[in-house]
């Protein structure tokens, strides 16, 4: 049967702005916010946020109208989104790594009022928004005379789309991901008090690209209680220094920065006493990274998180209590949320049989943007398909095992990537791998490893087989391995399967 978080509170649904307004009032001289060349307590947070109201004020933007920015880990990202949430605009951010052609679609279907670009990266946005690019030095100009004083939030409804997130687009052209005022501030409770238990005593660190979703979780959630939020790019070389110097409490990352920090022995707690919480997600993690990690960090709680972009992002989490003895599961559902498993007939399964990972509740996004058969074709009978392969246990707590299109069918037997991946990370050579299914005339597809050795590492093809040969069942065990300098990643941290998956049918590994 479905599994259920447990109810919400009922007073729950204030705007996330007052909440915010309601910390400085609480602490109005806290460090709110750390980001590179600039320190802002809670009061000089919301005078700055008033400032750059006024300024899209003065542009003519209206509650209802859309606002695309590109900007990097910074202060002018959270001041731009904060500004947008408290005048009832819609916040669109893009991701920076995007060419100008994807820009162009991405600015073409949303139609935004205004566009704000970093400086560098003027380049991409095209004049596409009735000639209203404006970069950010030109933006701070703009907004130098306009005055700190409060600005009286708009009244938004819960109801009204707040953001709008367009997916990397690894599957197609990307979608716009329609969140309202209640989705977001759901899931600032939900990390706060259920997810991730952040505090007004926590320093959380934002590391990965802010456009993500997941800034609902450890960029904009710890604003509203009171906690610090640090911000930066994530570079192995300085991490260190930056997690020690800013005493970081709570640290997130995406399997891919695990690998890469793990490489250094002196990524352990002996090092980082500040760390509390220490949480992954936006991929499948292997399980013997999170051994690795729970060995380094004994007295650290380790949680892992699960959702989608759809779901704000996050539908599932699972408590530090459950990390060893619920070995690759991503939890239970948050509170407001419900989770099944469905067939291809999108029909209940038993526990423990694998189909395909569904989900409704508070969470779930209003829709894609002008694109109804997109959402219609997502949401079925109230139910978000995710994509995603799985199961419940007996006890309820879901275990996503592959993507479902990342599936291999060899033969007509299913291999999961994700279960031959987790066998060849527990060489110690490995630092990266992925698992792909490559054509071949009588199985249909066949199994290939892409690999990225640990500096130093000669380990060869053949010795990966006979490492994982007795861990799995002969039919998954890789036929072809292929070793590179480096995998491809989206902005998410997640592998680009597609990206392999064509690059091995046109010869290129």
């Amino acid at each position: 049967m479905p599994i259920s978080g447990s109810k919400l509170p009922e007073d729950l649904f204030a705007l996330a702005w007052p909440q915010v307004l309601t910390m400085r009032d609480r602490y109005p001289d806290k460090e709110a916010v750390v980001a590179p060349s600039i320190r802002l307590t809670y009061r000089q947070m919301a005078a700055d946020v008033f400032r750059h109201q006024r300024g899209l004020e003065s542009l003519g933007l209206k509650a209802g109208d859309r606002l695309a920015v590109m900007l990097g880990n910074g202060w002018p990202y959270l001041a731009l989104y904060w500004a947008s949430m408290a005048s009832g605009l819609i916040f669109v951010p893009l991701n920076t790594k995007l060419a100008r052609p994807e820009v162009a679609d991405i600015l073409d279907h949303a139609e935004p009022a205004a566009m704000i670009v970093e400086d560098h990266l003027a380049a991409q946005a095209p004049e596409s928004v009735g000639g209203r690019v404006t970069t950010l030095s030109q933006w701070h100009h703009h907004i130098d005379g306009a005055g700190t004083d409060p600005v009286a939030p708009h009244p938004s409804n819960p109801e009204d789309v707040a953001m709008i997130l367009y997916t990397s687009g690894t599957t197609g052209r990307p979608k716009g991901v329609m969140l309202t005022q209640k989705n977001i501030a759901t899931q600032f409770y939900q990390s706060t008090s259920a997810l991730v238990g952040i505090s007004e005593k926590d320093r959380v660190v934002s590391l990965y690209p802010v456009f993500h979703s997941a800034q609902h979780v450890f960029l904009q959630a710890p604003l509203t209680v009171g906690a610090t939020a640090v911000i930066d790019e994530f570079s192995p070389k300085r991490v260190h220094q930056l997690v020690q110097d800013e005493r970081i409490t709570v640290f997130f990352g995406v399997p891919a920065m695990y690998h890469i920090l793990l490489q250094d022995p002196n990524f352990r707690a002996e090092n980082f006493p500040d760390i509390r919480i220490l949480t992954y997600g936006a991929s499948i993690m292997p399980i013997e990274t999170i051994q690795t990690i729970k060995r380094r960090f004994p007295l650290a709680a380790i949680k892992n998180l699960y959702g989608q972009t759809e779901n704000s992002p996050a539908v599932s989490g699972l408590d530090d209590a459950f990390a060893l003895s619920k070995p690759g599961s991503v939890g239970q559902p948050l509170p407001g949320m419900t989770i099944a498993i469905f067939d291809e007939e999108d029909c209940e399964v038993a526990p423990g049989v694998v189909g395909e990972v569904v989900t409704q509740g508070i969470n779930l996004m209003k829709g894609y943007y002008q694109n109804p058969h997109a959402t219609a074709e997502a949401v079925r009978n109230g139910w978000y398909h995710s994509g995603d392969l799985g199961y419940l246990d007996e006890d309820g707590f879901l275990y996503v095992i592959d993507r479902k299109k990342d599936m291999i069918i060899r033969g007509g037997q299913n291999i999961y990537p994700a279960e031959v991946e987790n066998a060849i990370y527990k060489h110690p050579d490995v630092m990266e791998c992925a698992v792909i299914g490559v054509s071949h005339p009588i199985y249909g597809e066949e199994v290939a490893a892409i690999v990225v050795r640990k500096s130093g590492s000669t380990v060869s093809g053949e010795d990966l087989r006979l490492h994982i040969k007795d861990q799995i069942a002969a039919y998954k065990v890789p036929v072809h391995y292929h070793f590179v300098d480096e995998l491809p990643h989206n902005a998410s941290g997640k592998i680009l399967k597609r990206q392999l998956r064509e690059l091995a049918n046109q010869g290129a590994l």
